[in-house]
C-alpha cells in the first residue's frame, strides 16, 4: 500500500499568513520593537498557533530570511557549478540585491536585520564558494578549500554590506574595483 504524504492547505496558509504577517510589521516596526502578540494580531491567530509553527520571532526572522530572501545566492549555486572571477562577481551582486530588498522590506530596521542575517548569508555563501571551489581544486585538501571559501565569503559579504552603506557606485561597478585593488594589494603594486 503506497502512502503520500498529503498537504494540509489550512497549515500553509496560516504559516504563510504569519510571514506575511511579520514582513508587514518589518516594514512598520524596528525588528526589536515587533513582539509576537504583534504579530499574531496582525495574523489574525492566537498565541499557541504561532509557537505551533516558529519557537519565537528569531526563528521566524531565520526562516523568512533563508526562504524569501536567499533565491538569488541559491539559485548561484545551481548555475556556478566551477570556481571563477565570475562566481565571485554574481555572488557578490546576488548580495547586493539581497541587501537592497532587504533594505525595502525593513524600513524602519535596515540595520538590526542585516547584522541579524550575516551568520546565514555567510554560511550560505561560503557553501556555494566550497562546492564551487571543490569542483575546480580536487587536488586542494579539504582544510585548504574550507578555508579559502570561508575567507572568500566574508569578503563578498563584508564588500556587500559596505556596497550599501556607503558606495554611490553601481554593484558591478564596486565589484570591479574592489577586485582591481586586491589584485594590486596582492602583487604589491
Amino acid at each position: 500500500m503506497e502512502t503520500t504524504k498529503t498537504i494540509d492547505i489550512r497549515k500553509v496558509r496560516t504559516r504563510h499568513s504569519i510571514i506575511e504577517a511579520f514582513m508587514k510589521l518589518l516594514q512598520q516596526k524596528r525588528f526589536e520593537a515587533i513582539k509576537v502578540s504583534d504579530i499574531t494580531n496582525e495574523a489574525m491567530i492566537n498565541r499557541a498557533t504561532f509557537y505551533y509553527y516558529f519557537a519565537d520571532k528569531y526563528e521566524l526572522f531565520e526562516i523568512v530570511t533563508r526562504e524569501n530572501l536567499l533565491k538569488n545566492i541559491r539559485s548561484e549555486l545551481a548555475e556556478n557549478k566551477n570556481f571563477c572571477e565570475n562566481t565571485l562577481k554574481n555572488l557578490f551582486l546576488s548580495l547586493t540585491q539581497f541587501h537592497e530588498e532587504l533594505s525595502d522590506m525593513c524600513t524602519k530596521s535596515y540595520e538590526d536585520v542585516a547584522s541579524g542575517t550575516e551568520a546565514i548569508l555567510r554560511e550560505e555563501v561560503e557553501q556555494v564558494l566550497l562546492q564551487a571551489l571543490k569542483s575546480r581544486y580536487s587536488s586542494k585538501s579539504e582544510i585548504e578549500t574550507r578555508s579559502s571559501a570561508t575567507a572568500l565569503s566574508w569578503m563578498l559579504y563584508g564588500a556587500a554590506y559596505e556596497w550599501k552603506s556607503n558606495s554611490q557606485l553601481d554593484a558591478e561597478v564596486f565589484f570591479q574595483q574592489m577586485m582591481v585593488s586586491i589584485e594590486k594589494i596582492i602583487n604589491e603594486q
